[in-house]
């Protein structure tokens, strides 16, 4: 649900997951200056930037704690043109970093992502690199990111169950706690719902908070996921205030380690935009808060 940059680094990861990895030699040139917290670093390599195989290198070590298998790394990011050396989008200055769960899933599907993380301290500074694919139809994408903090944040809501709710949408966990959502018979509801379904014993979210979540979206008109961070294999952080209100109404007030059901009218989610897929419809959530900070 994140607004800008969400799904860049989940889709590198993606890229590089059938690919070898490459000699770190072709980013032997490049040098990250930190500017301070807040700041995007300043980047120098030598143009253009090339290399034949996804390559990632640890240019800088950060002065924190090692980062260990199992916990969830923190990035931040800037995207920049290997021809150029001119910077692009970035997260550095956003209010929530890009999360990576450093684990098993992490491993088979990118294992070269996970070596790097895994023993580095926070505070490190990376290059990758992913050369294009025309018949993928991929761009060349070259990215500096910064290993800002690594924790051990729960993958699951832990609260106490609450009876749900008749007429409803159902939900059901697999042994994961990954949820199922079915849609009721009848029309949807006019009004947001945002009914608890695990009631945690953690702080209250403010509605200018930044969370970590898991979660799982569904259409009310087919029952069919268009979103799950579920599915992308890792929680997902993102400031209140850069969400569809749906989200910041429906999540603000409650508590850490909840699980919640959000059902959100049109009005409250992309409403009547042409050319959204998610034009007109009503969706339905399951949210687990995981963070609040």
């Amino acid at each position: 649900m994140r607004k800008v940059l969400a799904l860049l680094l989940p889709a590198l990861l993606m890229l590089t997951a059938c690919s070898g990895s490459g000699s770190s030699e072709p980013l032997s040139s490049v040098k990250v200056s930190s500017n301070g917290d807040g700041a995007v670093p300043t980047v120098e390599f030598d143009t253009p930037l090339t290399a034949e195989e996804p390559t990632l290198v640890r240019v800088n070590d950060g002065d924190g704690e090692e980062l260990a298998e199992g916990q969830t790394a923190s990035v931040r990011l800037v995207v920049l043109d290997p021809e150029s050396g001119e910077a692009g989008q970035e997260t550095y200055t956003a209010e929530a970093a890009e999360d990576i769960a450093v684990d098993d899933s992490l491993k088979q599907g990118n294992e070269q992502m996970y070596d790097a993380l895994v023993g580095a301290p926070v505070g490190s500074d990376f290059a990758y690199y992913v050369p294009g694919n025309e018949q993928a139809g991929t761009a060349t994408q070259f990215i500096v990111f910064t290993l800002t903090d690594a924790r051990d944040v729960p993958t699951r809501a832990w609260g106490s169950d609450v009876d749900p709710v008749e007429g409803q949408p159902t939900v059901t966990l697999d042994d994961d706690g990954k949820p199922s959502i079915t849609i009721p018979e009848g029309d949807a509801p006019t009004e947001l719902i945002a009914q608890e379904l695990k009631k945690g014993d953690g702080p209250v979210v403010e509605a200018d908070d930044t969370v970590t979540v898991q979660y799982h979206g569904v259409k009310w008109s087919d029952g069919s996921v268009f979103d799950s961070s579920w599915e992308r294999g890792a929680p997902t952080s993102f400031g209140l205030n850069q969400v569809i209100s749906a989200w910041t109404d429906g999540l603000a007030g409650k508590t850490v380690g909840s699980q919640i059901l959000i059902v959100a009218p049109p009005a409250t989610a992309y409403g009547a935009n042409e050319g959204n897929e998610l034009q007109n419809e009503t969706l339905v959530f399951v949210v687990d808060i995981l963070e609040t900070k």
